[in-house]
């Protein structure tokens, strides 16, 4: 076996006796909020399609017809012939209804945090950084080159002890952190940058489309540039970037992520307005939402859970990885879907259940599922 394989082989040999090890498990989805999964059919508690638009009919039967009509693929790089006016229709659209000067649509969230953190800082630039920031936004300082330190999660004194020690030009969080389900305190934040002048970049995938006026974030009061994905509360996939229209020049001109790649489907700008629309008008669904995390939330807290999270994005800490395995299989068994967050999403041994609530569950189901996990965990704890 050639050296380079007997590497990998044994990481992955370590991963597995670590209870460490992911695979790939072929999902479909289902009516309602139920996917099928393992020969079982499952209530979503998984993903993050909070609004219920990734398996929307109508949203379907429309993209289905603009794939007809536009085509299936781009051929190219957006400087190439990748752009279209409906792709620049639907950027303009997303600043106009966030409140930004300029949009650039990007391909997936990953990417964005890639290209926009790798792009605009340098070496001669400092950065402070929430410690619980997505690894595709730590990848992209790193890719940068800049200086960063990191504050510990959402303490802004601890922000401020970094800023008056050392000179930092940006401060990169996010408006909800996907595996705590809490966000920052943004007025004391906004305070904090009119007293010392740095930017402050956000990443706002969990948020938009559910939290705020119509869906608009939370942060749009302190940040000035954000980050938000499609393949959330959007139901598509593909991610933006929102800010000065300065920057988004730069980032055409400068960003290898952006220009040396096949742009999105000529299809994609006119399904962003379509979806924008529906996300615009989908109050009902979000108030659901807000009333159904809540419901979750009051009954595992008063059952005594150590739970996490101020909005649709719900944790349970557990701590070894391996009962968290244990937890989520059973909840399984008993047919809820929901995730073991584990290393390296989280630190290690401080593994937890992630749910997420969706406009799709109806009470009983949340019910179902208080009464399964909470069953669950005394049964764990007992033995």
């Amino acid at each position: 076996m050639h050296p380079l394989y007997q590497r990998l082989s044994a990481e992955l040999l370590v991963r597995r006796e670590q209870g460490l090890a992911r695979t790939l498990q072929p999902v479909t989805r289902q009516q309602g909020a139920l996917v099928h999964l393992g020969g079982q059919s499952l209530i979503d508690f998984a993903s993050n399609d909070v609004l219920g638009l990734a398996r929307d009919a109508g949203a379907a039967h429309y993209q289905a017809e603009l794939c007809m009509s536009y085509g299936c693929g781009a051929g190219a790089s957006r400087l190439v012939t990748g752009t279209t006016a409906e792709l620049l229709d639907a950027e303009q659209r997303l600043a106009d209804f966030f409140g930004y000067e300029s949009c650039l649509i990007l391909n997936s969230g990953f990417v964005a945090n890639l290209t926009v953190l790798g792009s605009l800082f340098c070496a001669a630039d400092t950065v402070a950084v929430d410690t619980r920031i997505h690894a595709s936004t730590m990848a992209g300082i790193l890719a940068s080159g800049a200086r960063f330190h990191s504050f510990r999660h959402n303490s802004l004194r601890h922000l401020q002890t970094r800023i008056a020690s050392t000179s930092v030009q940006a401060v990169v969080t996010e408006s909800l952190f996907s595996m705590d389900g809490d966000s920052p305190d943004f007025a004391a934040l906004a305070a904090l940058k009119a007293r010392s002048g740095f930017l402050t970049l956000v990443d706002e995938a969990h948020a938009f489309g559910v939290l705020g006026a119509q869906g608009k974030g939370l942060a749009r009061g302190v940040a000035d540039m954000a980050i938000g994905t499609l393949g959330k509360a959007f139901g598509l996939f593909g991610a933006f970037f929102l800010g000065p229209a300065r920057v988004r020049d730069y980032l055409i001109n400068c960003a290898p992520a952006f220009i040396y790649t096949t742009a999105l489907p000529p299809w994609f700008g006119p399904m962003v307005c379509y979806l924008l629309d529906r996300v615009a008008q989908a109050e009902r669904e979000r108030e659901h939402v807000r009333h159904m995390s809540a419901r979750l939330r009051t009954a595992l807290t008063t059952a005594g859970l150590a739970v996490r999270g101020s909005a649709h994005i719900l944790v349970v800490r557990v701590g070894k990885e391996e009962r968290c395995q244990q937890i989520v299989q059973a909840l399984r068994e008993r047919g809820f879907l929901v995730f073991a967050a584990r290393y390296p999403t989280v630190p290690l041994g401080h593994a937890v259940v992630r749910i997420c609530v969706h406009s799709l569950h109806c009470s009983q189901q949340i019910d179902n599922l208080a009464q399964a996990l909470i069953s669950t965990l005394c049964k764990e704890d007992s033995q």
